[in-house]
């Protein structure tokens, strides 16, 4: 194999110099190539010094840059060289791409948005060579036509995943549910919260089955000794994403789901109240494999990788 030659002077040289010949201005060329025009200026003088001899005539406020001979024979040397060369880079960009594995995983809205996709995008990160699509659901998919691979269900906990009649041997308990008060720092300092101040503010309710108690407010009126629920004070809303989004805002106080919430509490947009006392849900989630790929790698891995972050 022939050995390239030691004086080919640098890439981003030959480029800024073919693309100044093409465009016709160092201006031009600089926004293509996203530098600046002096680093144009510099790379072009750097390249004229090293080859010794003028490339170019620089083009004056009305008239376009103009090749020398000797940098003619530059440019078309540079043309039937880094033409292939992109293209051949192009093609195995492409290879890649298509060489990447497909991965389709399933949630609930509440659970894809708050805790799920940020640990989804860090799994992308490290693992490039899989692209995960995200995908809402609140039940269990059809596997057969909704082309899903893993999907992550909320069942009770009442149930083992050992003991659901459609459970798969490869069922792994995820996360399960830690509820407690919380709200924006800017609705109530958590230092000084009593109980009673609960009647203060507007308490965020929502829509639960009777079974789940531990996100009802009347449990944590009586658990803290709060006195009689102010009815006129709940606002019911039907699912935990828009609870969550009210908090947040200052707009009222949320039973808080941990680890939905986890994220939220760490970078401060939500604090903890009365943090001696919290409830266990009475739901949790488990990560369910396709039940007819469930030795497939990729999706052990990403199973693998979720039940690594739950443990954090």
């Amino acid at each position: 194999m022939p050995r390239l030659s030691p004086h080919i002077p640098p890439l981003s040289a030959l480029k800024a110099f073919e693309a100044v010949a093409r465009l016709g201005s160092l201006s031009r060329a600089a926004d293509e190539l996203n530098v600046t025009k002096s680093a144009i200026s510099h790379q072009l003088r750097a390249l004229e010094s090293t080859l010794g001899t003028t490339l170019l005539h620089r083009g004056g406020t009305t008239s376009r840059a103009q090749p020398t001979p000797a940098g003619q024979e530059l440019l078309l040397a540079i043309e039937a060289s880094l033409i292939p060369l992109g293209e051949a880079c192009e093609r195995l960009t492409m290879r890649r791409r298509k060489r990447r594995r497909m991965l389709t995983v399933s949630a609930n809205a509440p659970f894809s948005s708050l805790w799920l996709a940020p640990h989804v995008v860090e799994f992308s990160t490290r693992h490039p060579e899989i692209a995960v699509n995200l995908r809402v659901f609140d039940d269990e998919p059809d596997w057969q036509n909704d082309t899903i691979d893993i999907a992550i269900l909320r069942v009770p906990l009442t149930s083992s995943t050992g003991d659901m009649p459609d459970a798969h041997p490869s069922d792994r308990a995820l996360v399960r549910e830690t509820v407690f008060p919380v709200c924006s720092p800017l609705l109530m300092d958590p230092r000084t919260a009593t109980p009673q101040a609960l009647t203060e503010h507007r308490l965020l309710q929502e829509e639960h089955h009777a079974s789940s108690s531990e996100i009802d407010w009347q449990t944590w009126f009586a658990l803290l000794g709060a006195g009689a629920l102010p009815d006129q004070n709940l606002v019911r809303l039907s699912s935990f994403n828009p609870i969550i989004g009210a908090a947040i805002a200052g707009k009222g106080i949320a039973l808080g789901r941990s680890p939905l919430i986890d994220f939220d509490l760490a970078h401060g947009r939500l604090v903890r109240l009365f943090p001696e006392h919290e409830l266990p849900g009475s739901w949790q989630f488990v990560i369910r494999l396709h039940p007819e790929r469930s030795s497939d790698p990729t999706l052990i891995q990403f199973q693998t990788f979720m039940l690594e972050r739950s443990a954090i």
